[in-house]
């Protein structure tokens, strides 16, 4: 896979090749050659069984919380059998797929898939405990890529798409003819959250592109050509701006209700269980540094998509104490070659800025590519002012509703429950049942001013590195 990156010089003084970023300079960070969308027959046993799942369009725990009587015990009923079928199913080899990027993408992407239907299906009332048949081949897989052991970005996303007409695949794909392969929830709007992630990341490989060529023609340093410098800056804004209204599509493709109720329970993460529940893996002892392995087990976000990292990296943006955590939090979700591409670029001097800073220096900030620089950190907040919308709207208010809900659910609730009941004790039984579901969502509300602060603290700090 060929890379157009630059190269650069590591802790020991070495020079990393630049392959080994994985970064395309037409299609960023997506692979160049279209992902697997089957496994070879020896491993058809795994693909069969996700199939098993995503075609009974399975409710998630947290889901059949809301539900009663029958279609409870029918939804809880078909779960069980297909976990049953995982618990004995056999530990397949992965021997043979080591070494082969496609193919080990894939195992990664259907195991973990199969780990979040196994985990988020298991009633409250029981443990989760991922079978040895899950745990041993994906623990291996994540060995070999140097990966988290859980569904990422990288794997709903990145290597997660097709072509909807196959015909000249070796070409970029356009937007309009890329689609996500496989989804949790079975829902069009999870296919269209995860579209406007392939658009976006499509879209911004042309800001990549023209950023590296600034960097690399400074770094020159010879005969450098400002209005180039400039054309390739004003270039990057225009991407930057396309890339606010890709986002902005999110509002078209993803119903906000059907992403915070159906989408949402099976992205959750093994830390971040509704009825704190830790995941317990059977035979992990089988593969070396399990353990650290599985100390990554975050919820999959777009926040570990390497791109608007990246562009920060390159247009020289600072990062406070807040950035910098919360970036090194995020980067151990991502590819291992493009974490290692981002953390380069972060270490560097800030090329381009440093740049533009001696031109408006001496020619002050009238002087175009100065004007052209400034112009890209504003498109970089207003990205960030859409990001802040998207959150709003996916997160913020569905999760203050579903505490409001929960909360006026409660006050029937004791209303009702102590009259009929007769019995004291009864009646505290269903109070503290209610109070546990009401303290659940307020947990979540609680986390929504702390997500909002370091939202806009990343949207305000961009917004101040423009050059005065």
């Amino acid at each position: 896979m060929s890379s157009q990156i630059l190269p650069y010089k590591s802790a020991d003084g070495s020079t990393a090749v630049p392959q080994d970023f994985q970064v395309d300079w037409r299609m960023g960070f997506l692979p160049p050659q279209m992902p697997l969308s089957r496994l070879p027959t020896a491993w058809e046993a795994w693909e069969a069984t996700l199939d098993a799942a995503t075609s009974q369009r399975f409710k998630a725990a947290e889901q059949l919380a809301a539900l009663g009587g029958p279609q409870k015990f029918v939804e809880e009923k078909k779960a069980s059998a297909w976990r049953k079928l995982i618990d004995k199913m056999p530990v397949l080899s992965i021997d043979n797929i080591k070494g082969c990027e496609r193919e080990l993408r894939r195992a990664h992407l259907v195991l973990t898939f199969m780990v979040q239907f196994y985990a988020h299906t298991t009633p409250p009332t029981e443990s989760i405990t991922i079978p040895r048949s899950l745990t041993v081949p994906l623990l291996g897989v994540s060995s070999e890529l140097n990966h988290a052991p859980f569904v990422t970005y990288s794997d709903h996303d990145l290597h997660n798409w097709s072509l909807n007409d196959p015909r000249g695949q070796d070409a970029v794909p356009m937007s309009d003819n890329i689609q996500s392969q496989l989804t949790l929830s079975g829902t069009p709007d999870e296919a269209g959250l995860y579209l406007v992630g392939l658009r976006m990341e499509l879209k911004g490989a042309e800001a990549l592109e023209s950023l590296r060529l600034s960097t690399n023609e400074i770094e020159a340093g010879n005969n450098i050509d400002v209005d180039r410098i400039t054309t390739y800056l004003t270039q990057t804004t225009k991407v930057i701006q396309e890339l606010k209204g890709i986002l902005m599509t999110t509002k078209e493709l993803v119903r906000p209700e059907i992403f915070f109720n159906d989408i949402r329970p099976w992205l959750v993460g093994a830390d971040a269980d509704k009825w704190g529940r830790k995941w317990v893996w059977e035979g992990k002892e089988e593969v070396e540094n399990s353990e650290q392995m599985l100390t990554k087990v975050s919820s999959p976000t777009a926040g570990q998509s390497p791109l608007i990292p990246t562009l920060d990296a390159y247009l020289g943006i600072e990062e406070d104490d807040s950035k910098s955590s919360f970036l090194d939090r995020v980067r151990v979700y991502m590819d291992h070659q493009h974490k290692e591409y981002l953390q380069s670029l972060r270490l560097r001097k800030k090329v381009i800025r440093s740049f533009v800073q001696s031109i408006a220096k001496e020619g002050g900030t009238n002087t175009p590519i100065v004007v052209a620089y400034n112009a890209t950190i504003q498109a970089m907040k207003s990205l960030r002012d859409a990001h802040l919308v998207i959150v709003t709207l996916y997160i913020i208010i569905p999760s203050k509703k579903k505490a409001r809900i929960s909360e006026m659910d409660t006050k029937l609730s004791s209303v009702d429950t102590g009259p009929v009941s007769g019995e004291m004790g009864d009646h505290e039984q269903g109070s503290e049942t209610n109070n546990e579901h009401t303290g659940e969502a307020a947990s979540t509300v609680d986390q929504v001013p702390k997500l909002l602060k370091i939202l806009k603290g990343f949207r305000d700090q961009t917004g101040q590195n423009c050059i005065e």
